[in-house]
């Protein structure tokens, strides 16, 4: 999570959504920066709104003054980035390697609730299900949600470069798997479809 409250707009950093590339170019800029715990790095819009929200306006940034925002990525690609990025070599023998699972497995784990990964939805929406977010700019939009991040903030654009990328791994997604994670992510590829 980095603020920028006193520039007009909260970033709001989904996992595996290009949050950490962001941080890098942006954190001397913010207001309030959360790199870890990764709770705080990654909080949802919901805690956002209940905990910090206040604490903002409690010292002269209401919450009509700024914006919330986040990148969303299509989840389908975002479980089979959390596939590679877990099966990276240091992470090997810890509860949710996935180094000796294939994709498929993999996808069956998050289908099943096995493997307990964050959906998009949950992270934009409120109790009730209703987005709460108000701008959300899609991942492979990165550079537009740069320039307008740049803009508000009344800087150069900078030149992002690829940062916390899974390693290269071979993953075939066949249509069983992508049918079966269709139907599960379904609310999220609706507000992945709907972000700019």
């Amino acid at each position: 999570m980095m603020c920028f409250a006193d520039r007009g707009f909260v970033f709001l950093s989904m996992p595996k959504a290009g949050s950490t590339a962001l941080q890098k170019h942006f954190a001397r800029h913010a207001m309030i920066l959360f790199r870890q715990p990764p709770g705080m790095k990654h909080m949802s819009a919901v805690t956002f709104e209940t905990v910090l929200a206040p604490w903002l306006e409690r010292y002269g940034h209401p919450r009509s003054d700024y914006e919330t925002m986040c990148l969303v990525r299509d989840p389908l690609e975002r479980a089979m980035s959390w596939w590679r990025y877990r099966a990276r070599p240091e992470a090997a023998g810890q509860p949710n390697w996935t180094g000796d699972l294939s994709f498929a497995e993999f996808a069956d784990r998050l289908i099943s609730g096995e493997v307990p990964l964050g959906t998009s939805s949950n992270f934009v929406t409120d109790a009730a299900g209703a987005v709460i977010v108000d701008r959300m700019y899609r991942y492979e939009h990165l550079e537009a949600a740069t320039a307008w991040m740049a803009e508000q903030l009344g800087i150069a654009p900078p030149v992002l470069e690829p940062t916390n990328v899974s390693p290269a791994r071979q993953g075939e997604m066949d249509a069983g798997t992508r049918a079966r994670l269709e139907e599960h992510y379904a609310r999220d590829l609706g507000l992945y479809e709907s972000a700019l």
